[in-house]
């Protein structure tokens, strides 16, 4: 996991679109997809439902997003 892992996941969790959280990063939504699988592979859960392109967060994931959001906000200060 690394601190651009966890921007990408809040900015997922947020726009909740694959494609338009991609463009929101600068990043292309398969270099998107494989952060986030990173992710959920490093911490060993699922952290969205995938539904297309879009994303809904699962409830280990809505946990994991306090956090991170909590997190980004100290380090962003």
């Amino acid at each position: 996991m690394n601190l651009n892992h966890l921007y990408y996941f809040r900015t997922l969790a947020k726009e909740q679109h694959y494609t338009r959280a991609a463009h929101i990063l600068n990043i292309t939504q398969p270099s998107l997809s494989h952060a986030i699988n990173a992710l959920e592979k490093e911490l060993n859960v699922k952290l969205f439902e995938k539904i297309g392109r879009n994303a809904r967060l699962t409830k280990e994931g809505e946990l994991f997003c306090r956090y991170v959001i909590q997190s980004l906000d100290m380090l962003d200060e």
